[in-house]
């Protein structure tokens, strides 16, 4: 399932806030970036971005599959996060991980 529009994050205006003003966290799967929501922004929910490179999965199926099985594990933890702005970056080793083993790592990474 994909994430909806209201958790989405437009990387075309957000990337530079989130690099400037982010805290990063290292995992084993992901790197996440994560910021305050803008006070200009009305938003009680968290918003995500998921970026996959050419360099890390050459194939458009590969980076597709990638933020396919991201999105669906941030659905699951929708409810247990705080509201802000995330910046997620997943790694290849995901293509060959069991989903139980990158929930896990997702819930661990996540700023409390």
């Amino acid at each position: 399932m994909a994430l909806s529009g209201a958790h989405r994050l437009s990387l075309r205006f957000e990337r530079d806030r989130l690099t400037k003003t982010g805290k990063t966290v290292y995992g084993k799967f992901f790197t996440i970036v994560s910021a305050d929501i803008p006070k200009d922004k009305d938003q009680n929910t968290p918003r995500f971005a998921i970026i996959t490179s050419k360099k890390m999965a050459p194939l458009a199926t590969d980076r597709n599959k990638i933020k396919r099985i991201t999105s669906g594990i941030l659905e699951l933890l929708l409810s247990s996060l705080p509201p802000k702005d995330y910046l997620i970056i997943p790694k290849r080793q995901i293509l060959t991980e069991n989903n139980q083993a990158i929930k896990e790592d997702l819930k661990n990474i996540f700023p409390k």
